[in-house]
């Protein structure tokens, strides 16, 4: 998958795979050159490595994760809160409506995950078919302020805290019957517990 302007930033030898729903219109931000070029989309690492196969080797690499339970709550109401998009593939959401309507959906049509890119599952956009982590480093959203430190330090960038971008409204989450979040999250993103080293339980 592969997006027009990537984020590909030669001026501090740079690829960011940007996840959605985690931090990363935020560090697109910070990575930005002052020249006008806006970059954007969530090309996956895979893209970045048949398209730009010498960028890639010569560049460092890394990307962001973050709890795929808490990522999907804020993919939910992050499209709620947006009018309905082509793009988006956010009709179903405000069909929905609900959370809770939400979730009955995806048990009933679990293929739904793939249909939108922000629930797409975390490795798809890192890995290879044989999931193998194709970056340098995997950050976690849930400790950004010290890894976005790290991250300043492995490429030279002056250190300045990220801003918070793009938010959805989720809010405090109410929820009829938080077991079944968990249980359906548990089974549709399995693959990124274990390569990424989530606890299942939240």
């Amino acid at each position: 998958m592969i997006y027009p302007n990537p984020q590909i930033y030669p001026h501090l030898k740079t690829i960011f795979v940007h996840v959605p729903k985690t931090a990363g219109t935020s560090i697109e931000k910070r990575l930005r050159e002052n020249n006008g070029v806006v970059v954007g989309g969530h090309t996956t690492a895979e893209g970045f490595r048949k398209k730009y196969p010498g960028v890639f080797d010569d560049y460092y690499k890394f990307a962001v994760v973050r709890h795929p339970l808490s990522r999907f709550v804020s993919a939910f109401f992050y499209l709620l809160d947006r009018p309905i998009n082509l793009n988006l593939r956010n009709k179903i959401v405000h069909e929905c409506a609900t959370l809770d309507t939400f979730i009955s959906c995806v048990e009933q049509k679990p293929d739904v995950i793939s249909q939108i890119v922000h629930l797409f599952p975390q490795h798809t956009f890192i890995c290879d078919a044989q999931d193998r982590v194709l970056v340098n480093d995997v950050y976690k959203f849930e400790n950004l302020p010290e890894e976005w430190l790290r991250i300043c330090q492995t490429i030279g960038l002056p250190h300045e805290p990220l801003d918070i971008l793009n938010p959805s409204s989720a809010g405090q989450l109410e929820i009829a019957n938080k077991s079944r979040l968990v249980d359906l999250v548990t089974s549709l993103y399995r693959k990124d517990f274990e390569l990424f080293g989530f606890n299942s339980k939240g």
